[in-house]
């Protein structure tokens, strides 16, 4: 689950997964198990946030919204992992949305009980600090992505790093849903899109896009990131 080239080395993760797995048994015992349909709400940002939650079965999808309104896909939560980490600031409103994609099981908790569980098992608290400094690396990786790279390259580093951390060569997201990850516009989108498939690296199919050419399209990456690092011409 680690990304391409120089991402793999930093050892971020775009698809959080199993990183509290050793505590997944013992958060059964204490926490009621909850059912949850597809495009349930979590958590809204600008809202008080309603608790954290320990992922069980599914993925949810969380999203950022900036001063204008603007939405943005910025990362994805798997199995036995803690997500809505805005609750550990009470009485802040949220700065995150997370949203279930596709059904998902969690167990709900508060505040308080994670930090009973904490006090009982230390070295869950010491797990939780190094989780939480992996969520905070990725925020850090997604702000200098947005702010050096050009479109085309925010996307093929999108699609070569989801494609990497779900071990599939499918991203199953609209060209909307990847405008939105990568702070562009849906035109935008749809024209590197256009591009890549005349070139062979991509097929598009409905709410989704598929690698054709995985390697080739790193390459590819490679060399636009090279092309960047050029001093400017005068």
């Amino acid at each position: 689950m680690e990304f391409a080239g120089k991402d793999r080395q930093r050892g971020i993760h775009f698809n959080l997964k199993d990183s509290l797995k050793p505590y997944r048994e013992l958060f059964l015992q204490r926490f009621v198990l909850r059912k949850y349909p597809a495009g349930y709400l979590f958590n809204m940002a600008g809202f008080p946030p309603v608790g954290l939650f320990y992922l069980v079965e599914g993925e949810v999808h969380i999203y950022t919204t900036s001063s204008q309104g603007d939405i943005r896909f910025i990362g994805i939560h798997r199995e036995n992992t803690l997500f809505n980490l805005d609750s550990f600031r009470c009485g802040c409103d949220a700065v995150i949305t997370s949203k279930a994609f596709g059904p998902v099981q969690a167990l709900p908790i508060t505040q308080q009980q994670l930090f009973e569980l904490m006090a009982e098992y230390p070295q869950l608290g010491r797990d939780l600090l190094c989780y939480v400094g992996d969520v905070l690396r990725l925020m850090c990786y997604d702000a200098e992505a947005q702010s050096i790279h050009d479109v085309k390259t925010r996307l093929i580093r999108f699609l070569l790093v989801y494609s990497a951390d779900s071990h599939t060569l499918v991203v199953p997201l609209s060209q909307y849903s990847i405008a939105c990850a990568i702070n562009a516009s849906r035109i935008q989108v749809a024209r590197v899109c256009g591009e890549l498939k005349q070139a062979g690296l991509i097929q598009i199919r409905r709410g989704k896009i598929l690698l054709t050419n995985r390697e080739t399209l790193e390459q590819y990456e490679q060399q636009l990131l090279s092309f960047e690092a050029l001093p400017p011409q005068r």
